[in-house]
């Protein structure tokens, strides 16, 4: 987020002292991330040691915590783990918000900083070793299945009956309602595909895997010493291993993937048969989920400020440029019909 949450910094320092020892001599607040729900800062204590702060809400929802912990516990490589508070607990609530404390990696994202040949390849063999880790009952009670139902899906109709009115509202609305209606042809193809896609594979039985949902290169973290680490779980789901492999073949949008970095990705997960079908309905899917998120940052979330909303405008047009995944789902060999 774009701005800081509704939680005052007086009792963030105060949390960290109680449940982590930790005195906060600097607490500042970091412009990162798209998610609307999630807000992060970086904290400094008086010797100069520095920490990663994440914070959540609803505080009900900690798999973003839980996941990476447990994977941590069962000595799954390249996974970045929050730190345990005095509880044991990955996190701590704070009123409405769940707070879970990282060490601050002295790295950049992997998009930024690219890859090797032979870190496309420990990458691969590090998500192959996650989809293959046995989940745990209680862990299983805390991430939620693949219902082939993207978030938000519901809000197409309110979205749309808002950016056809009248009066859609102040000078953003009105931006992204008239480029809303303009591409409501494509709109309507992918919320219709989407639905299509959805209702075939909730009628079949197919054995999910945990994934992290978001696997992405600005969520690969390259250190100092170029190790990788897996950040940012909050979207974890048990689901077809498709939903994590939609984001190198080929990728979400353009420039992040090309042939040599999949293939090299691929040599390091492993021999192993990929449903293209499914990769289709997760294409779809995400252009679906982009779509509902941006729009609703514009218009449905009170207190956003004109920044957030400037910038959720423009990543809703971004979505559609030659490329990215809009055109990538489009793109997609249609399964045929079931």
């Amino acid at each position: 987020m774009l701005e800081p949450p509704d939680l005052p910094d007086s009792h963030i320092t105060e949390v960290l002292q109680a449940s982590f020892g930790i005195k906060a001599a600097d607490l500042q607040f970091l412009t990162v991330g798209n998610d609307s729900g999630s807000w992060a800062y970086r904290v400094q204590d008086p010797s100069g040691r520095a920490y990663f702060l994440k914070v959540r809400a609803p505080a009900d929802d900690t798999r973003g915590a839980d996941v990476p912990a447990f994977l941590q516990r069962h000595g799954v490589r390249g996974v970045l783990a929050p730190l345990t508070a005095g509880t044991g607990a990955a996190w701590i609530r704070a009123g409405r918000f769940a707070l879970a404390l990282y060490p601050f990696l002295d790295g950049r994202p992997a998009a930024e900083a690219g890859l090797s040949a032979g870190q496309w390849r420990e990458f691969g063999a590090i998500v192959r070793t996650i989809h293959e880790t046995s989940v745990s009952p209680e862990l299983a009670g805390l991430v939620s299945r693949e219902a082939f139902r993207p978030t938000r899906f519901e809000l197409f109709g309110r979205l749309h009956q808002a950016l056809t009115s009248p009066d859609p509202g102040d000078a953003l609305a009105s931006e992204l309602a008239a480029f809303w209606q303009d591409r409501i042809g494509t709109i309507r193809q992918v919320t219709r595909q989407v639905d299509a896609l959805g209702q075939r594979f909730r009628s079949l039985n197919i054995p999910p895997v945990l994934c992290h949902a978001d696997l992405h290169t600005f969520n690969l973290l390259v250190d100092g010493a170029a190790a990788l680490w897996v950040a940012d779980w909050d979207e974890a789901i048990l689901a077809p291993r498709e939903r994590d492999l939609m984001f190198v073949i080929p990728g979400i949008g353009q420039g992040l993937m090309t042939p040599d970095r999949t293939e090299n990705f691929l040599a390091g997960y492993g021999e192993t048969v990929i449903d293209q079908d499914l990769l289709t309905y997760y294409r779809y899917a995400w252009a679906a989920q982009d779509l509902a998120a941006c729009a609703e940052e514009v218009l449905f979330l009170p207190g956003r400020g004109e920044t957030s909303r400037r910038a959720a405008v423009d990543d809703f047009m971004n979505l559609f440029e030659p490329g990215n995944i809009v055109d990538l789902a489009l793109s997609s060999r249609p399964p045929p019909p079931s």
